[in-house]
């Protein structure tokens, strides 16, 4: 049992814990921060996995960091966190080029963006006008939503009515259906719906639209070292001041005074940490079910959590090439794989959720019909290997349990079906493999105990009721801080960390 009495423990080192805890201890020196993480490295979803002898890095989640123009939400928050003259950027002129039964490069640049489509699609100029100016400015009032809050931004409050009333109740699906009658443009145009987990059907076109501002707008790059080298940088800075990251200890339970409904600390493996507050880095269904005692107190926010919907997870395929992925097709760091029949695509989707642990219909759904994402990320660092990431969002219910024959079998599957749907249309590729492993929902569920293994925290559709799960929490001292509560992405989730410890009530501090 530790001794001494903690400010905060945090329950788990993703990137939203280091970055509120690096933020709160710039502004409070002498606040005493811990934070305790289960496996070897901090950073959750933030983090890599090596294979040593193919000489390669694998990032488990970052190929993009939005927002990182000179006025972008995320350069500033890397600014004031005092990253910006540690880490190299890498900006490219492509958002992504687009391939399949459509070959596309969309400039990262929205005028030139809008050129080339306009080209591409001479027939569909009024509705691509509209929809550009749907993210010029009501993509931009959602991006701006903490400018806002701090009263730094003034936005179109006529729009801001227009937009809640108009478009954040309706999908993406059906957003474009009403201003495009060709199927290979919507699909092409809903691409960065994969950026929060969702598919064109799920997501609210209102959030779209600031997932797109937030890339084209304000710009996406990717940092030297990925996302592991970022999560260094911020225990680098918790530990100069003070604080404390501890890897390899499990948390087991949330330690709470029944007589005054008060968080004490945690119990782990390790013993006992007792701390004033809280900090819970972690889905909140997986805490109410696994962290907390049953408690009645405790039901209304377990039915709270109840409605939330975590968004699509992924099955990854990390390939090792021994070839640049520049000489066999994939030039850009980003490419999206297109279904061949988007109309088809959805069906079958719909059909698997219709029946989710049907395997062939998943598998259909998944991996053979819907668009991939497919990073290069030789292109962004080149001391990380000939490394290809393909992405397909994916159901955890139609796998199998780990470590059974059958799981065994459908990984193989699952490899073997996104291996040929790739080298379809990228013939070259599949001679030049040296080195494949498949990671499944489970994986990553199995890693970050995240709910439906979804590192991109809740789907955000239009009738989703909003995780105000810190609102009223009846346990005091506790709060809850992830991609359940923040959003999608590092933009997100470091900037809601930065606004919500630039407003965070003191703490006791250590005496």
């Amino acid at each position: 049992m530790s001794e001494a009495v903690w400010d905060i423990v945090c329950v788990g080192s993703g990137i939203a814990a280091l970055t509120y805890a690096a933020a709160l201890t710039a502004q409070r020196p002498g606040l005493r921060v811990l934070l305790l993480e289960q496996h070897t490295v901090a950073g959750g979803y933030s983090s890599e996995f090596v294979r040593p002898k193919q000489g390669a890095r694998f990032d488990c989640s970052l190929h993009k960091l939005s927002g990182m123009g000179e006025q972008g939400n995320l350069r500033q928050v890397f600014r004031a966190l005092g990253l910006e003259g540690q880490i190299r950027l890498h900006f490219s002129p492509v958002l992504f080029q687009a391939a399949g039964p459509l070959w596309l490069e969309v400039s990262e640049s929205p005028e030139q963006a809008l050129a080339g489509l306009l080209q591409a699609f001479p027939g569909q100029r009024e509705g691509l006008l509209r929809f550009f100016d749907d993210i010029a400015v009501h993509g931009k009032n959602g991006y701006l939503q903490f400018e806002m809050l701090q009263g730094r931004y003034e936005p179109d409050f006529a729009a801001m009515r227009y937009a809640r009333k108009h478009l954040k109740n309706i999908t993406v699906r059906d957003a474009l259906r009403r201003m495009f009658d060709d199927p290979q443009l919507r699909e092409l145009l809903a691409l960065p719906s994969i950026y929060v987990g969702s598919f064109p059907e799920q997501c609210s076109y209102l959030y779209f639209l600031h997932v797109v501002y937030a890339n084209l707008y304000m710009r996406s790059a990717y940092m030297d070292g990925g996302s592991q080298r970022l999560s260094n940088l911020l225990v680098e800075q918790i530990r100069a001041r003070g604080g404390e990251v501890v890897l390899n200890v499990n948390v087991e339970r949330i330690l709470v005074d029944k007589s005054s409904m008060r968080a004490t600390g945690v119990a782990t493996d390790r013993g006992e940490f007792l701390a004033r507050e809280v900090l819970v880095n972690a889905s909140p269904v997986y805490a109410l079910e696994q962290l907390f005692e049953p408690m009645p107190e405790l039901e209304a926010s377990r039915q709270l959590v109840s409605r939330i919907r975590p968004a699509n997870a992924t099955s990854t395929l990390y390939l090792v090439l021994d070839e640049d992925p520049a000489r066999l097709g994939l030039p850009h760091a980003e490419t999206m794989l297109l279904a061949d029949d988007p109309d088809a695509a959805w069906s079958a989707r719909e059909r698997s959720r219709a029946d989710p642990v049907n395997e062939t219909l998943a598998e259909e759904a998944y991996w053979q019909r819907s668009s991939l994402e497919i990073t290069n990320y030789h292109a962004l660092d080149a001391s990380g290997g000939r490394v290809v990431i393909v992405n397909a969002l994916d159901d955890p219910r139609h796998w199998p349990r780990r470590k059974t024959p059958e799981y065994r079998a459908k990984k193989k599957r699952g490899q073997q079906a996104l291996l040929e749907r790739v080298g379809r249309h990228f013939p070259d590729l599949s001679d030049h493999i040296v080195y494949a492993e498949l990671s499944s929902p489970h994986t990553y569920q199995r890693y970050t105990n995240n709910t439906a293994g979804s590192g991109y925290g809740a789907l955000v559709a239009p009738d989703a009721a909003p995780a105000l799960i810190n609102h009223r929490f009846p346990v005091a001292g506790v709060s809850f801080l992830s991609a359940w509560v923040a959003g999608s992405g590092y933009e997100a989730a470091m900037g809601y960390s930065m606004f919500k410890a630039s407003t965070a009530a003191p703490a006791a501090a250590s005496v």
